[in-house]
C-alpha cells in the first residue's frame, strides 16, 4: 500500500433511499411506513499526499461484494445494498419503539443491536470500520486525523423536498476501537435535539426509557482548521496517531435516521441523500 506524508483525504459515498412514498405526518418517527431502504451503491475512502493509509476492516452490514483496493489511487471501495429504519440513540446505543394505535404510544421500546457478526446492522443503519495507520514507529512524529472540509450529508436532488427532508433527519457518528463516540454530527442544527436512552420514563407509555437533550452533538458545515489548536477546539478529532500515542487506530463510521428528529416523518420517505467524509491531518 502506498503510504505518504502529511495529508489524508477520505471520500465516503452513501445513498439513502426509502422504499415507498407515503403521506406526511407531524409526529416525529415514521408512522405509515416503518422502514426506509438504503441503496448503498459505493463507498470510497482515499488517502493521498500523506504518511497515512486507509484499510477496510469490517462492517456490521452485509454487503453484496467484498471491498476492493486500488493501489494506483490508494483507494478502498465498498459496495452493497441494505435497509435502514428510523432509530434513536447516541451513535453507540440505539432504541426503536414498537408503535401501537394511537401512534404516539408504544407497546415496547427495543434495543437495536450494535455488535456481533455481519448482518446485525441490516435494516437499521449503515456501519463500517476502517484502519488508519502511519508507516513510521510509534515514537516517531505522528498525525492527528480530523473530519474536515468536504464532509457533508447532502440531498441527491436539492430541489426534492423528500431528499432535503431526509438530510435534516440524518446523523453521523464516529467511534473509536472501544466503541466510544468520538464525534456525533448532523448536517444542520435542530431546535431541540434529543435521543432515546434508558431512564425512569415512561416514554411513549413504556417505563424505563426517556429522551435526553443532545448537548454534545456537532452540526452544520464542517471546515478544516488552520492549525492543530483550532482543529482540537472544533471537536472533530477522529483518531490520534501522535508521537508516542499510536501509529494505527480502527475508526467506525455509522449513519442513521434519528427518529426523535422533528424532520423524521412520513413526508421524507422516498428521500435520497449522499454522505461524503473528508479527513485531514496535522503532524504531531
Amino acid at each position: 500500500m502506498n503510504k505518504k506524508n502529511k495529508l489524508l483525504l477520505g471520500a465516503i459515498g452513501l445513498v439513502l433511499l426509502s422504499g415507498i412514498a407515503a403521506t406526511s405526518s407531524t409526529f416525529a418517527w415514521f408512522t405509515t411506513v416503518r422502514t426506509a431502504s438504503i441503496s448503498y451503491s459505493e463507498a470510497t475512502v482515499q488517502s493521498s499526499d500523506g504518511n497515512l493509509a486507509i484499510d477496510y476492516q469490517s462492517s456490521l452490514n452485509t454487503w453484496s461484494g467484498s471491498p476492493t483496493y486500488d493501489a494506483n489511487t490508494n483507494k478502498v471501495t465498498i459496495a452493497g445494498a441494505n435497509k435502514v429504519t428510523d432509530i434513536s440513540g447516541d451513535g453507540k446505543t440505539f432504541y426503536k419503539p414498537v408503535w401501537t394505535t394511537p401512534v404516539t404510544a408504544a407497546s415496547a421500546i427495543n434495543s437495536v443491536p450494535t455488535s456481533g457478526s455481519a448482518g446485525v446492522a441490516d435494516g437499521f443503519y449503515v456501519d463500517f470500520t476502517i484502519r488508519l495507520s502511519r508507516s513510521n514507529a510509534v515514537g516517531e512524529n505522528g498525525l492527528k486525523v480530523y473530519l474536515g472540509t468536504g464532509t457533508a450529508i447532502a440531498p441527491k436532488d436539492g430541489g426534492n423536498v423528500k431528499d432535503t427532508g431526509a438530510v435534516q433527519a440524518a446523523r453521523l457518528a464516529v467511534l473509536d476501537s472501544l466503541g466510544n463516540v468520538k464525534v456525533r454530527w448532523a448536517p444542520e442544527q435542530e431546535t431541540t435535539p434529543k435521543y432515546i436512552t434508558t431512564g425512569t420514563g415512561p416514554l411513549y407509555g413504556v417505563s424505563g426509557y426517556e429522551t435526553v437533550t443532545d448537548s454534545t452533538y456537532k452540526y452544520g458545515t464542517i471546515t478544516s482548521a488552520a492549525n492543530m489548536a483550532a482543529a482540537d477546539s472544533a471537536g472533530f478529532l477522529v483518531a490520534d496517531l501522535s508521537k508516542g500515542v499510536a501509529n494505527e487506530a480502527n475508526v467506525t463510521f455509522r449513519i442513521w435516521l434519528e427518529g426523535e428528529d422533528v424532520h423524521c416523518v412520513n413526508a421524507i420517505i422516498g428521500g435520497v441523500f449522499n454522505v461524503n467524509i473528508a479527513l485531514y491531518t496535522f503532524v504531531n
